[in-house]
């Protein structure tokens, strides 16, 4: 990235595979200040953003092949591909990008009034080294799920923010690791996984052929049960109630969510409300007002169904990973 802050001339232009701490010329300071690099693998940029900038930042980007993920979690993003498609970017929101030709295109940042995001982009070489993925899978699987743009060789796909990988990116941003290696090879598993994360996540919201011939009738109303437990996660859900919200009755939806999740409603409630207390104990959050945020009775009951799922009690794992400083 690169650029001069509120200038609607775009003087300068940012490689977002080539940013690093030693190549920040033309990045505001007050940009400059919130941002962490890290690169666990030749090809692999991952930028952590998180703080109150002084103002908008408008810059062009331009770069070749790649694959990029940015996670915003809080302000928002206008971002324009030369020839292409322009998305407005809001507070828990996703875009999985990918191309396999050289872009240019221009962005805007926008605090309001924080900045909180995590932006991973990897070359198409190590893509095939992590994945085992080419440029070319990634792009006939996101063709298939989500279309593509006319005259330029990319896809992009813009989903809601979703527990697994609110935590993903809080873990990212938190990571705690000292030993560079140990730190390597965590964010590079946290990056597979955000990965194969957003690319499930794109075949369940466009459906694909699997999923609707497991649910064809249901299937959005299982991404709309679905998306009401992300969303208010801290109801006291049951399959009753769900049901009636969406218009199914129990049975069916039980059913489809085995078909269209691999899990019962309650499964997904409980991982869900697990994600975000994994990203919000990440965070720094005590583990009595985490339990009370994501929807649970009393701190005992989460931390038995903490211990349960994850392995270790909540206190635990605090311990064995706290907050960066």
């Amino acid at each position: 990235m690169a650029g001069t802050t509120g200038n609607p001339h775009h003087e300068a232009r940012h490689d977002p595979a080539n940013i690093t701490e030693n190549a920040m010329q033309g990045v505001p300071e007050s940009w400059a200040r919130i941002m962490r690099f890290d690169q666990p693998l030749e090809g692999v940029n991952i930028c952590c953003m998180s703080g109150q900038p002084d103002t908008s930042w408008s810059f062009q980007a331009e770069g070749g092949p790649s694959l990029s993920m940015s996670i915003l979690l809080e302000g928002c993003i206008e971002s324009a591909i030369d020839h292409g498609d322009v998305f407005m970017l809001n507070a828990g929101s996703v875009i999985l990008s990918a191309t396999a030709q050289h872009l240019s295109g221009s962005n805007i940042l926008s605090p309001a009034p924080d900045f909180r995001m995590v932006n991973i982009n990897l070359t198409p070489a190590a893509l095939g080294r992590m994945t085992g993925l080419s440029m070319d899978d990634v792009l006939k699987y996101m063709r298939s799920t989500t279309g593509g743009m006319p005259h330029v060789d990319a896809c992009v796909a813009h989903l809601p923010l979703f527990s697994a990988l609110q935590r993903l990116a809080a873990e990212m941003s938190q990571c705690h690791y000292l030993d560079s290696k140990a730190r390597n090879v965590f964010l590079c598993a946290k990056v597979s996984e955000a990965l194969a994360a957003v690319l499930d996540q794109c075949s369940r919201e466009r459906g694909n052929a699997s999923t609707l011939r497991a649910v064809p009738s249901d299937r959005l109303r299982l991404l709309q049960a679905r998306a009401m437990l992300e969303d208010r996660h801290q109801e006291p859900w049951s399959v009753q109630s769900l049901a009636q919200a969406v218009g199914l009755n129990e049975k069916r939806l039980q059913a489809g969510f085995n078909a269209l999740y691999g899990s019962t409603v309650h499964e997904s409630l409980t991982r869900i409300r697990l994600d975000v207390a994994l990203a919000m104990l990440s965070s720094g959050a005590s583990v009595t007002d985490t339990a009370q945020a994501v929807g649970f009775a009393n701190v005992s009951h989460f931390s038995k169904v903490f211990r349960n799922t994850i392995g270790v009690s909540p206190r635990r794992w605090v311990h064995g990973h706290p907050p960066a400083k």
